[in-house]
Parts: C-alpha cells; structure tokens; sequence
C-alpha cells in the first residue's frame, strides 16, 4: 500500500483527515458509528498516553511542549464525564439538570451534582472523591481557556502565577482520575440497569436497598432490641431520616427478589410447587445428570448412535406429552418464566411483566407441543429454574429444585 503521504500528494486523497480508505485495520469508528464514552474516554486516554511516554522515553526536551496538551485532555474527559453523569442520572430521574447554557465551567457542573442528593450512595462517593481534581482545576483554568491558549481573551498570559508542573505527579495524577471516573460511569451504567427492576427510593438505589437488607437482618428479627442498633447503622451510613428508613423497608418488602434478604418469601402467580416437582422429576428421568466434573465436549455424527438418538427422542417425547397433560397453558407459561429470569439473570421484580408477555405468546400459539419442547429440551433447564426460583421469591424452592439435580449425579 503507498505510504498516504505520497496519496495526498500524488491527489489520490483529497480530504487529509476525514476522507474514508479500505483499511480494515486503522478505520476508526467516529460519528453515527461512535459513542459518547469515546469522547470521555478517548480524551484521558490520551492524557495518559502522553504523560506515560513522556516518562517511560526520558523526553525532557517535550517536557515543556506536552505538558499543556497532557493537563488540557485530563480537564476536558473530566468535564465530559461530568456532563455525561449528569444527563444519564437526569435521565432516569435521579439528577436536577442543570439551568443555564451549557458551558466549560466544570467546577459548577460538580458542584450541581455534589449538592443534589442522588439516591445512590456509590454514585455520591465517587463524586466527591473528585473534589481535589476538580478544585486543582478550578485554580488554573475555571472556563477551559488557560490551558488552551497562550493569553486569555483579555491578553493576559495564561497560568501567569505558575512556574513549573510536576510530570511524575501528573501521571500518577491522572490514573487515579481515571480510576474514579471509571468507577463513577460503570456504576451509573449499573444504575440505568437497575431502573427496569423499579425497586428504589428517593433516597436510595436498588444496589443501596440490598445493603441495608443486609444490615437490618431477617424479618422475624425486627421485633427484637437489637434491631434498633442494624437500624441506627443502616440509618447512618445511607445519611436516611427515620422517615426514609421506613421507605426503604417498604422498597424491600414490595421487591420479590430483595425479600428474600429478610427472609420473606414470595407466591408465584400460578405455578405450585407440586407441580414444579413433579416436572423437575420427568425432566431429570429424561435427562439424567452426568458427574459435576464431567467435561464438555463437541458431540457430532460419528459419536453417538442412531439408536441412542432415538431413545433420547422417546424419552423427550413422554416428557413433553407428560408435561402437557399436567400444566395449564398458564403455568407453563409461568415455567417458561421462571426459567428466563433465572437463565438470563433477570431482576426478580420483572417476572410479573415477563409473565403477562409470555401469556400472551402462549395463549395466541396454535401448537402448543413446540413450546414444551423448546423449554424442556434445553440442557440448562435446571440451572435456569433453580435460579429463577431464588431471583421471583423462592429460595427454598429453588434449593430443593437444585438437590433433586443433584441427589442423582453418579458418583465421581
């Protein structure tokens, strides 16, 4: 391939910077192809790159040169990731936005959100571990100007009371910025996961609610003395009124799947646990359990035989038809949910919802025998039941679910 210097000036290339070549290697993914995170990202990246070769290759004939590039990218991720804080909590409800135009003035857009009381409190420690970076940056360069230019709009130099910046401790500096902003952005990823499940407070997130289940202990146990003390400590360290406390309890006793942190269990809508037993019983008759240690392996043509196909086939068929004669078109579709929540690592909260859509599916289907076999055909079905069982309200349920699996794996 010519060296692209030689393409711009032979004319082949006419755009030096945006025109589009074939190279599946070096093609960068910008604009409709790109995402916010890039920007955030891209400019601390490139913070850290600079200083991190700067050091490493003993360039001290660009320090002087590099030093404003490398402050500049810091200033500027930390001021898009900010912003992106901002509108991502604003989105879900948990953040004023801020009034006004929008501007450089990143110390505000901290301060804007430091003062709200953002109902997670991950999300407000790392915010204030931030504090010094974005004071340090509010001294020098409060509007993004003075490590931008020379001289201010004014014609005054720029950084005028500064000498000299410690390169070492810009580097160290900015990985741990990047540390906190990582942090800080993952957990409101995490926060915009959670919002499906709709098990929050004013106050507290879903991820804060677990913790203070955690604290406050089983149910049965709120009665005793000593609850007023997991009370007070839950109380103190999610800064909650007594108030919002009884909020949070409330929060956790309407959540099928935080319930189970106190110890409360929850009905399903139309299943019984006769019946998730009976067909847990068929399905391990049909599929006996190999040994916890065995293997995986590819299973093609040449490895098994006709004859074991066919009996295998036999034995899924007696299921399905088994399986059909017992449940209803709803409790098997309570199945089916069960299943996917626990399989795919649902929020327990979503299987009411999850349940009435897959109703629907089931009411509407014309043959219901493929819908059995889809389900019980599948190697994970235990897993998955068990699991959704612990994750809609029942625990118990979904351990003795797992037991039955286990109580017939052939000894190592």
């Amino acid at each position: 391939m010519p060296e692209m210097g030689d393409l711009l000036r032979e004319g082949s290339v006419t755009d030096p910077f945006f025109e589009v070549l074939n190279d599946g290697d070096w093609n960068a993914c910008i604009g409709k192809q790109g995402d916010e995170i890039n920007y955030v990202e891209g400019y601390l990246q490139a913070a850290q790159l600079l200083v991190d070769t700067l050091l490493e290759k003993e360039m001290f004939g660009s320090r002087d040169t590099l030093a404003m590039p490398i402050l500049f990218n810091a200033r500027h991720g930390l001021e898009l990731a900010l912003k992106y804080v901002l509108r991502e909590l604003g989105a879900l409800g948990m953040a004023r936005t801020r009034e006004g135009p929008v501007d450089h003035d990143l110390h505000a857009y901290w301060v804007h959100l430091s003062e709200q009381r953002i109902g997670d409190r991950a999300c407000r420690e790392q915010l204030a571990e931030l504090k010094p970076f974005v004071e340090s940056f509010m001294k020098q360069d409060i509007d993004g100007q003075e490590l931008r230019y020379f001289e201010h709009r004014d014609g005054k130099q720029s950084l005028g009371e500064q000498a000299v910046v410690n390169l070492p401790l810009i580097q160290a500096s900015v990985r741990e910025l990047r540390d906190i902003l990582d942090r800080l952005m993952e957990r409101v990823a995490r926060l915009g996961q959670e919002h499906v499940s709709g098990t929050r407070t004013a106050e507290c997130s879903r991820s804060d609610l677990i913790a203070i289940a955690q604290i406050v202990g089983p149910k049965p146990s709120w009665a005793e003395e000593a609850f007023l003390e997991r009370k007070a400590d839950a109380m103190a360290q999610f800064g909650l009124s007594s108030k919002s406390f009884s909020k949070a309890l409330d929060a956790i006793k309407a959540s099928r799947e935080l319930k189970n942190l106190i110890e409360v269990e929850s009905d399903l809508l139309h299943l019984s646990e006769a019946k998730i037993l009976e067909i847990v019983a068929l399905w391990l008759d049909a599929n006996p359990p190999k040994p916890a240690s065995t293997p995986p392996r590819v299973v093609n043509a040449a490895s098994i035989s006709f004859d074991d196909v066919m009996r295998y086939g036999d034995k899924m068929s007696t299921l399905n038809k088994a399986a059909m004669e017992q449940l209803t078109v709803e409790e098997f579709a309570d199945l089916q949910t069960i299943f996917y929540v626990g399989r795919d690592r649902r929020f327990g909260e979503e299987y009411p919802r999850l349940l009435e859509t897959t109703l629907e599916a089931h009411r509407l289907a014309k043959e219901r025998y493929a819908l059995f076999h889809h389900i019980l055909s599948k190697k994970n079905f235990i897993n998955g039941l068990a699991a959704g069982l612990r994750r809609i309200g029942q625990p118990a349920l979904g351990k003795k679910v797992a037991q039955m699996r286990d109580s017939l794996r052939p000894a190592e």
